[in-house]
């Protein structure tokens, strides 16, 4: 890791601009599933923790960075998170439902247009592209399925408080 990472400031400007997604049946630490093993299960999305650390400008709070992988058929249960995360689409298309609250959409530039940034209000699904991005708040409902052919990538990064769960069901 480079020194200018290192710096708290510059930490939690890579947490705000890598953003985030994570849901509820996505397991963690390496590739995590929910361990059925069963034959014909639903496919089941993994979250890898890429960084975890406590970052001294955020007393009591962790900061992740991860990377999750949702195959093709695989739907994230409606939850919530603990605090702020952000997702960036690196591969496929997610379907993304809010199901109450709100999340902050930007839509990556395409070809003769610069990006845009939208407030997106439930109820309300959208198709998450590449190099899209969304901003969730701890207040928001929602969840997500890879309906493609191809997996979802996501790299998402989130500041939660110190020894909460990455996400809780909803309901």
């Amino acid at each position: 890791m480079s020194t200018a990472l290192r710096t708290p400031s510059r930490l939690l400007a890579v947490a705000v601009l890598s953003l985030a997604f994570a849901g509820t049946g996505i397991t963690s630490a390496g590739a995590q599933t929910d361990g059925s093993g069963a034959k014909g299960a639903a496919p089941e999305a993994t979250r890898e923790i890429l960084v975890q650390t406590a970052p001294p400008a955020a007393p009591g709070y962790d900061l992740y960075l991860m990377r999750v992988t949702v195959p093709p058929g695989a739907e994230l249960a409606p939850h919530t998170h603990p605090g702020t995360q952000g997702a960036r689409i690196e591969r496929g298309v997610l379907t993304y439902t809010l199901i109450s609250g709100s999340a902050t959409v930007i839509r990556a530039a395409t070809r003769g247009a610069d990006a845009t940034t939208e407030t997106v209000s439930a109820p309300k699904t959208v198709e998450l592209r590449r190099a899209d991005v969304v901003i969730e708040n701890p207040a928001l409902v929602h969840e997500a399925a890879n309906r493609g052919a191809r997996p979802v990538v996501i790299l998402l990064t989130a500041l939660f408080p110190q020894g909460a769960p990455l996400s809780t069901p909803a309901g």
